[in-house]
Order: C-alpha cells, then structure tokens, then sequence
C-alpha cells in the first residue's frame, strides 16, 4: 500500500500538469484568433476621424450593423430583388401544390409564393374563367382555393354518377325541401326526398353494358361563377347513350364547411353528329 502511493501521487501530478498546460495553449489561441478577427474588421471598416484618432464604440457598432445587413441582402433576399414582373412569371410555371408549398418554405419565399399577380396568372391557366371582370374580394389565392374545392366537389358528382352509388349521391345534396332536379325529360323533382328517389331511379335503369350501374359520363367547358356561399357550375356533357348533347347548370352552396348541390338542371341540345363532339 506504502508503494502505491507514491505513483499515485505521481500520477496526478502530470494529470494536472497536462490540463495546465492545455488550458494555457487555449487562452493562447483564443487570444491569437481575437486579435485576428479585430484586425480583420479594422481592414473592412476604416477608422474614422475623431477625438485622439480612435474610434467610439458607437461607430463600431454601426459598422457591424451595416456588414450584417449587406451579407444578409447579398444572401438571403434575391427573390426580393426582382422585378415583380419577372417573379410573376417564374411561378406562373408552378402549379397548386407546388406554389402552396414554395410558400411553407421561409418568410421570403412565402411572400413571394402569395404575390396575388401569381395567383392570378394560375387561375387563369387552370380554369375557364366565366367572366373576365372578375376581382376577387379575398384576393386570387383565395378565390383559386374556392374554385378549386367547387371543382373538386363538381368531379366527384360525376364520379358519383359513373359509379351508380346512390348512397354517395344522397351525401353529396344538401338535405333541404328547396333542392331541385330538372332532367332532359322535363320533369321537375323538389325537396330531397324527391331528388333522390329519383337519382334511385336513374341508377336501377342502368346502361346496357354497365350491368345495371353507373353512367359514363364526360364533361367539357366547366366554367365556375362563385358568390359568397354559393356557386354555380356551368357546362356540356355527354353521357354514352343515344341522348346527345347536354348542357348542364349545376348550383351548389357552402354549410357547414363542405360545399352541396342544391340544383341539377340538364337539356338535351340536338346535334347531328353528337357523338364526335369531344374529338
């Protein structure tokens, strides 16, 4: 035990003595590099003239400033510094999902990302608009956002119809004694109970070769007027049978956080090659 503690005590000795000496050559390149860096800004900021040839610690501090705010115009706000016409124009190239999510990116490009112009030039290229005097009170964001749900909403009623679900086509109408159904044959149906029942109707008579379903149908020249809460959806369809031509005005209203269908009105137009009409 007597013999152990000398080394012991030896070796603490170098363990303190190689921590002193660490700690010194790091005071020492601390130091080194603090100096280095004062150097540097004296390089980048002349002194300037005053009291005794020195420079106040105000005046340093401006000049910190004014170097942080050109490295961050230099680096971070090139977005910024084009021309608005030219920013319109590369997102007009985007479409919804990745215009939405440039705009999650960083507070730069989510200024850029909701610049209304870009908004605009999209609607247009996406939608037919139904009249070219509109101006959107919330903004052409918003209104893109509207159309796009009324659309959506507008798909899945024929999606409805080529599947034959009258289960789906009940969730779709808005549960109210003022809906209404006008088919190509005349006949006027009012209320919900009304409407569908008849839908119940159309899906038991089936198409030959659809097994009793659904109905393919096509649409073309979708054209959405919005007012409020309420929308209306204009445009031809053809159904794959010998009926032609339809044009069809669909209405719809907002409850709830979901968009209705509370009007189907359909006309036969008589074409004399009415099945070539979509090319």
């Amino acid at each position: 035990m007597d013999a152990a503690d000398p080394f012991s005590l030896r070796s603490c000795l170098i363990a303190a003595g190689s921590t002193a000496l660490c700690c010194l050559f790091a005071a020492w390149v601390l130091r080194l590099r603090a100096g280095w860096r004062e150097k540097k800004k004296q390089q980048q900021h002349p002194q300037l003239c005053g009291c005794g040839g020195s420079v106040g610690e105000g005046h340093m501090e401006v000049g910190e400033k004014v170097a942080e705010a050109e490295d961050r115009q230099a680096g971070g706000s090139m977005i910024e510094q084009l021309a608005p016409e030219i920013t319109t124009d590369a997102l007009s190239f985007l479409d919804y999902a990745s215009l939405c999510r440039l705009s999650m990116t960083n507070s730069v490009m989510r200024k850029a990302a909701n610049d209304d112009g870009a908004w605009k030039v999209l609607y247009h290229k996406d939608f037919n608009v139904e009249q070219e005097t509109v101006t959107p009170t919330n903004g052409w964001k918003a209104y893109y956002a509207v159309t796009k749900a009324i659309m959506d909403v507008n798909a899945r009623f024929y999606n409805i119809i080529r599947e034959g679900s009258l289960q789906a086509m009940s969730y779709l109408w808005l549960n109210a004694d003022y809906v209404k159904c006008i088919h190509e044959s005349g006949g006027i149906f009012t209320g919900y109970d009304a409407v569908i029942d008849r839908w119940a109707l159309i899906f038991s008579w089936g198409v030959p070769g659809n097994d009793g379903h659904g109905i393919d149908t096509q649409i073309q020249n979708v054209r959405v007027r919005i007012l409020e809460d309420a929308a209306w959806v204009t445009m031809d369809a053809y159904i794959d049978v010998d009926f032609g031509l339809f044009r069809v005005t669909n209405v719809y209203e907002f409850h709830d956080g979901q968009w209705f269908i509370v009007h189907h009105h359909s006309s036969v137009m008589m074409q004399e090659d009415p099945h070539n009409i979509f090319g």
